[in-house]
């Protein structure tokens, strides 16, 4: 895999890029939480067929991506027109699955008429502008978790993290399925061609492969204020969620989809956390006719 860096004013993001170099469009994948960037091959086949190209890089910590402490959801906005700007393109599409939802949807709120369209794929919810509604969205367990991170208790927090970094670390199909993603073995059926599993699981080793800090810093980030508000997006979204999903809550989904002006709702009885993605032409014609 070709990785590129992409330079800050501190540090730099490593990146990758996929498809046609005169692709008319370009999609800003932004992964989920712990990942980095790799190539999704079922997502960059769908994207070339409709004449796409696709860029993803690894958040602050994540891979060889310098560490940005402290950094906000709203801080990769920035991050990713930058790297539209390097590939030479003024608009393009963003879409972010699970932990990468509030990060593509921080472009759409800040960086105006440059995102065609946007889409969350199980995408999570602002735990400070959804208010009450936040612990509606979690098991009692889930929620005491979210509450331990929002606390920043690093005494506390980082042994946790540390455990984590062994198991992702070591991460295989067969644990990732145990749980709970991105095969859902109830839900919809499984695209082989897609490689889904395979490449997330490249993903999340990657992603803690210089520790824990990337992991620890998109909690944070995504517990704490996003420093923009939903409700003030103004271009094309698309919230994309599964009822079978045992990690994000199709709540969050409904909620999202609920107080982002204008945005369309696509929810499946079928799709679990990861299946949601599938098929990726189905991901990719959704955000082509939002951009329209």
């Amino acid at each position: 895999m070709g990785y590129r860096r992409l330079r800050l004013a501190e540090g730099f993001v490593e990146y990758v890029v996929d498809g046609p170099e005169d692709a008319r469009d370009l999609l800003v994948f932004h992964v989920g939480t712990p990942s980095a960037a790799v190539r999704w091959a079922g997502l960059i086949r769908a994207a070339t067929a409709a004449g796409i190209r696709v860029a993803s890089y690894s958040r602050g910590g994540y891979g060889t991506s310098t560490r940005r402490e402290g950094r906000t959801v709203a801080d990769e906005a920035a991050i990713t027109a930058a790297l539209a700007d390097r590939l030479g393109y003024a608009r393009f599409l963003v879409l972010g699955w699970s932990g990468g939802g509030p990060v593509a949807l921080a472009c759409a709120a800040l960086l105006g008429d440059r995102v065609r369209a946007c889409m969350t794929l199980a995408g999570t919810a602002p735990r400070t502008e959804s208010g009450a509604a936040w612990q509606t969205f979690h098991s009692p367990e889930q929620h005491k978790e979210w509450e331990d991170v929002a606390k920043g208790d690093m005494a506390t927090l980082l042994p946790d993290f540390e455990q984590a970094v062994g198991f992702f670390g070591r991460i295989t199909i067969h644990k990732l399925k145990a749980i709970g993603g991105p095969l859902d073995e109830r839900g919809r059926a499984y695209d082989v061609e897609a490689n889904v599993d395979r490449d997330l699981v490249r993903s999340m080793r990657r992603a803690v492969s210089h520790g824990y800090a990337g992991f620890l810093d998109d909690n944070l980030a995504q517990v704490r204020d996003w420093g923009f508000r939903v409700a003030d997006i103004r271009v094309p979204v698309v919230v994309r969620q599964g009822a079978l999903d045992r990690l994000v809550s199709i709540e969050q989904g409904r909620w999202l989809a609920a107080t982002i002006p204008g945005s369309r709702g696509v929810f499946l009885d079928d799709a679990g956390h990861g299946s949601i993605a599938l098929p990726w032409t189905d991901v990719v014609g959704e955000l082509q006719d939002a951009a329209r």
